[in-house]
């Protein structure tokens, strides 16, 4: 699900994907459910809210099953991704789909909120600043933006324990050694970035507030807020 402006491989297989997040992604409820109850404290029941390289809907899906009047637009480059979302969420009219990169234009807002799950990180640094000025600009006030995200460590000492981790939890969650191998070969593709230069630069995009909301390690939840 690479966001980059390299040629449209799938870097993912679809029909696995939603399966093995909890295999691959430590603390993957933390995180995803950090998103989701920073979005519903932040907006109204009937929000409009853009997903950014949503995938298969699965954040989109908790976003829906909490806030169940609020609108979903769910964009992603991948349309066999998106296969897999129009299939989750059968319809419903709430929820709309579109095909784009986070290249280009964004949907006209506003939204109550921006959120997006392990996506960004595909992206060149100053492609990444980039979109965080552009989403800022299609929030309401007091919106937030959310990023559930795979994150550098401060040093190339931390790095590797990261590293080890994620490889230790990888082995203990029974991830097959095949699914393993191929998520080694995906992060190859990976731009990642520490956490506190991403909060700066959710900052200097004109965010009122910005915080790290939950991480374990490699992989971390954070959010900006548009004014009060």
């Amino acid at each position: 699900m690479s966001q980059d402006a390299s040629p449209r491989v799938e870097l993912w297989n679809p029909e696995t994907y939603d399966s093995l997040r909890r295999q691959l992604i430590p603390s993957f409820d933390l995180l995803y459910g950090s998103a989701v109850g920073a979005v519903a404290m932040s907006v109204p029941p009937a929000a409009r809210i853009l997903d950014l390289g949503a995938g298969t809907g699965l954040l989109g899906a908790a976003l829906h099953e909490r806030l169940p009047e609020a609108e979903l637009l769910l964009q992603d480059r991948s349309e066999a991704m998106l296969g897999q979302a129009r299939h989750r969420f059968g319809g419903d009219g709430r929820v709309a789909i579109r095909v784009a990169d986070h290249l280009d234009e964004l949907p006209e807002g506003p939204f109550d909120a921006v959120v997006s799950a392990l996506s960004i990180h595909h992206l060149t640094h100053e492609d990444k600043q980039d979109l965080f000025v552009r989403i800022r600009k299609v929030l309401r006030p007091g919106g937030i933006f959310v990023n559930v995200e795979q994150v550098l460590a401060p040093t190339p000492r931390l790095e590797k324990m990261y590293d080890r981790q994620h490889e230790a939890h990888v082995h203990a969650s029974g991830t097959p050694a095949e699914e393993w191998a191929a998520g080694r070969e995906r992060m190859k593709h990976d731009i990642p970035i520490d956490v506190e230069t991403q909060l700066q630069w959710l900052r200097d995009a004109g965010f009122t507030t910005a915080d790290c909301l939950a991480k374990d390690w490699r992989f971390a939840t954070y959010a900006g807020w548009n004014g009060s």
